[in-house]
């Protein structure tokens, strides 16, 4: 079996363990308190994390050579998965998947500023189709008339994501030439679980998102809805490693590729778990957004 057959099982994988925290968060909400599940999505992935680290760099696992590039995608890191969560919420998960995917098109916008990059016209091109098609989802004008059935404020959540999420890439770009991804992700989890923990300490954990019946009481009660956090945050380790693992093994542009199975795929898990139906709209504009993205990563690969 090749690398790459290795690396795209590796993140079909990926893919489905990314949905599935997502469809926990969903179903969460209204049970428990939103800061609580963010709480529990980093504080119970760090054990394997840790380990994770500790095999791959024993003494080093903690050594760093920029803090603030860490400290940036710490920051980008946290306000995407707010964003997303706090999305899922609210509006369908395919259409948050959606919106979330098109951070492509923005991490082509940012380049040029961020890395000193040059578009040329078939990329920007795939830009402005990637925009109409992320208006055709948003569908904006619904919004303002006020005749969407759709959560304004979780539509701009989600499309907010994309823009930090793009953020976040050009960030990583830069962190990959010079740190190791194992301690990256057990620094970003350890550093959002404390700054999850002290926003409960003075602000409780009512203040923010979706309450539910339970807030800080369900961490210390076993039943079903604890054991379900605690596999929240272990999921989510599995997936920040699983993602490194296929970058070993195939190459990034196949990987590229496959992630826009997310979309169908959670539109089809919203359909059948919530009865999620996605408008025209949304339909055309996400294949839109899916062939912009497309486009741009195979100018990339072609300039490369």
């Amino acid at each position: 079996m090749s690398s790459n057959i290795i690396g795209s099982l590796i993140w079909i994988i990926f893919i489905f363990l990314s949905l599935f925290t997502h469809m926990i968060i969903k179903s969460l909400s209204g049970d428990v308190d939103f800061i609580i599940t963010l709480f529990s999505r980093f504080a119970y992935s760090l054990p394997i994390l840790f380990i994770l680290a500790f095999i791959a760099r024993k003494s080093l696992l903690f050594q760093i050579n920029n803090w603030k590039n860490i400290a940036l995608r710490s920051f980008f890191g946290f306000v995407t998965m707010i964003m997303v969560f706090s999305s899922l919420q609210l509006i369908p998960i395919g259409l948050t998947t959606a919106l979330a995917q098109s951070s492509a098109i923005y991490v082509t916008l940012l380049s040029p500023f961020v890395l000193g990059e040059k578009i040329g016209l078939i990329r920007w091109t795939a830009v402005i189709a990637g925009l109409i098609g992320v208006f055709l989802m948003i569908n904006p004008i619904s919004i303002i008339n006020e005749t969407s059935d759709l959560s304004a404020f979780g539509i701009y959540l989600a499309f907010g994501s994309a823009v930090t999420h793009a953020a976040l890439a050009l960030i990583l770009r830069k962190i990959g030439k010079t740190e190791h991804p194992a301690t990256t992700a057990l620094i970003h989890n350890l550093v959002t679980t404390l700054v999850i923990t002290f926003t409960i300490v003075f602000f409780g954990t009512k203040f923010y998102g979706k309450t539910g019946e339970y807030g800080l009481e369900i961490l210390i009660t076993p039943n079903n809805l604890l054991y379900t956090l605690v596999s929240l945050g272990i999921i989510g380790s599995f997936v920040q490693y699983l993602m490194a693992q296929s970058y070993k093994y195939a190459e990034a542009t196949i990987l590229v590729t496959l992630r826009y199975l997310a979309i169908p795929l959670a539109t089809l898990f919203g359909f059948i778990i919530w009865n999620e139906i996605p408008t025209i709209n949304q339909v055309i504009g996400g294949l839109v957004v899916i062939g912009s993205c497309l486009l741009i990563t195979y100018r990339e690969i072609k300039k490369k």
